[in-house]
């Protein structure tokens, strides 16, 4: 879900506006999170959004941004602007994006010069940016790592870094998703040589099953060389694997024969030992292509015994429990199970981060007046604040900014942060909804009726005198205790609440409900320490 905003005398740049998919505890109806806006749109201006590549945690949100300032132009490298483009049309919406290349200097209003730095990621056309402002040269590395052998042959532009840290640079904000990790980041390519033994060795015997993210091209890449090594044909399954896939194979990203691929529909035509299966559902999304395959329920492919299924991904917490279920499932329709996680002795996968090793010749290269580690949870932003403190940053100069936070810099000053300076939160949108925010509120209604269940208290009233005319009745879904006993127990504890209201107070319906309202929730907190959400009806006659 990254957004951040960079001002320097007036003008308004965006970098990156992505979206975070939910965890199994915030999913309850939500398909997205995305950014609050609030801070930009009480701003009234965005001047420019520059794009640092095409994954969903950095532009998945642009639609969003878009609509609120349709006039801001988009900046991106030719593949990111080739996802951004099917994305927005999606969604029905028309952007003015300008394509840039690394080494060439771009501007935004009169006072933020930009430059796209060439940098190495697990998607192609990765750049991060430098931005020349009023208070100096600031420098956004986006996404990186250092792998001096890539597959697309993209080096990190170390020189351009290096040169830039001769200048003198004010400001390094760096990612820090492996500050935790020592060493350095496996090269892409040990991937690929990885999969073409894999591919040629014993246990490939029937379908190879490879699944990963959808943008991850040249992981995709390295399948297709490893698949027509072995005189395989490609099976593409999920729509962003496929639209991603295709984009790459139009732009020239991917090389291969062009009748390298086979339609999902025609795959049951070929024997499982001369197919390869590219799908999505490395996370163990609930519908995703892989949970079809593992449950038996896609239309078109389907598993056998002896076949092969390769996780090339790293399990993102919390994601660890729903893909378990899917590898059980996988292994009860005799299909083997290979991932970095399994005891593997190939490598199945590697990280498109920086680690340490790799953030210390960043700053070692750049040597700036200041450092704020960006791109990670707050323990990995103490760690890569650590190794910058290593590298010669003075411990002044390092500074942690969570969302909402503002860092002020000034010509010659240590960096500041203000901390809460802005409007800073999370929307919980229901996709399928048109993507309608749910809001946190309802988002608690909906955690409290999971975890306690609901009760509905009827009550009907004499509209005059307010005396009890039928009720109360109770009806519950999804609450423990729910047995007679405990049932008369809230039916009596719902008379004697309203007994104790006065004939006036009988005729307010908020009054009345209210007293419902606790009298029936105390049964249960008092018994067992639940606190069921209790809906109150009263009806007058």
């Amino acid at each position: 879900m990254n957004c951040m905003v960079v001002e320097s005398g007036g003008d308004r740049v965006v970098i990156d506006c992505g979206l975070m998919f939910p965890n199994a505890e915030q999913a309850l109806g939500v398909e997205v999170i995305a950014p609050d806006l609030a801070y930009l749109r009480a701003a009234g201006k965005v001047d420019a959004i520059l794009l640092t590549h095409a994954h969903e945690d950095h532009v998945g949100a642009l639609h969003y941004l878009l609509r609120e300032f349709p006039e801001a132009t988009v900046c991106g490298t030719r593949f990111t602007l080739a996802v951004v483009k099917e994305k927005l049309a999606e969604q029905g919406i028309a952007a003015d994006l300008h394509a840039v290349e690394p080494r060439t200097m771009g501007m935004v209003g009169n006072h933020i010069d930009f430059e796209p730095l060439q940098v190495t990621h697990s998607v192609p056309d990765a750049v991060g940016y430098a931005l020349l402002t009023e208070a100096g040269l600031v420098i956004h590395t986006g996404d990186f790592k250092v792998d001096w052998s890539p597959v697309d042959g993209k080096l990190l532009d170390v020189r351009r870094f290096a040169e830039l840290g001769e200048t003198g640079v004010a400001c390094l904000l760096s990612d820090s998703t492996n500050a935790e990790r020592e060493g350095t980041t496996a090269s892409e390519r040990e991937v690929g040589e990885s999969l073409m033994r894999i591919f040629a060795g014993p246990m490939a015997k029937g379908r190879i099953v490879v699944a990963m993210f959808g943008s991850n091209i040249h992981r995709a890449q390295s399948v297709v060389r490893a698949a027509l090594a072995q005189n395989r044909k490609i099976v593409l399954l999920g729509r962003s694997m496929q639209t991603n896939v295709r984009l790459a194979l139009d732009l020239g990203y991917i090389r291969c024969p062009p009748d390298s691929f086979v339609d999902p529909e025609a795959a049951g035509h070929f024997p499982g030992r001369e197919l390869v299966i590219l799908c999505t559902g490395a996370q163990g999304e609930p519908r995703s292509a892989l949970a079809r395959l593992a449950l038996g329920e896609h239309p078109t492919v389907h598993l056998e015994k002896n076949d092969l299924v390769i996780l090339s991904s790293r399990v993102i917490p919390g994601n660890d429990r729903t893909l378990g279920n899917i590898i059980d499932h996988l292994m009860r329709r005799g299909c083997r199970v290979m991932s970095s996680s399994t005891g593997s002795t190939e490598l199945v996968h590697t990280s498109g981060h920086a680690c340490q090793g790799e953030q210390r010749m960043m700053i070692d290269l750049v040597r700036p007046r200041s450092f704020v580690p960006i791109h990670g949870e707050y323990r990995m932003l103490a760690a890569h604040a650590r190794t910058a403190e290593a590298a010669g940053v003075s411990p002044l100069a390092c500074v942690i900014a969570e969302d909402g936070d503002a860092v002020e810099l000034r010509k010659d000053e240590i960096v500041a942060v203000v901390p809460n300076a802005v409007s800073a939160g999370r929307l919980y949108l229901d996709a399928r909804g048109g993507f309608a925010d749910v809001g946190e509120v309802a988002l608690r209604d909906r955690q409290l009726l999971a975890e306690t269940g609901m009760l509905v208290c009827l009550c009907v009233l004499d509209h005059k005198s307010g005396e009890v005319v039928r009720g109360p009745e109770l009806l519950g879904k999804g609450v423990a205790g729910l047995d007679e006993s405990r049932l008369a127990q809230a039916r009596q504890a719902a008379l004697d609440a309203l007994a104790e209201l006065a004939p006036a107070q009988r005729t307010d319906h908020g009054m009345v409900e209210e007293a419902l309202r606790r009298a029936v929730r105390s049964v249960w907190r008092k018994g067992l320490e639940k606190r069921p959400m209790v809906l109150p009806v009263v009806l007058e006659m």
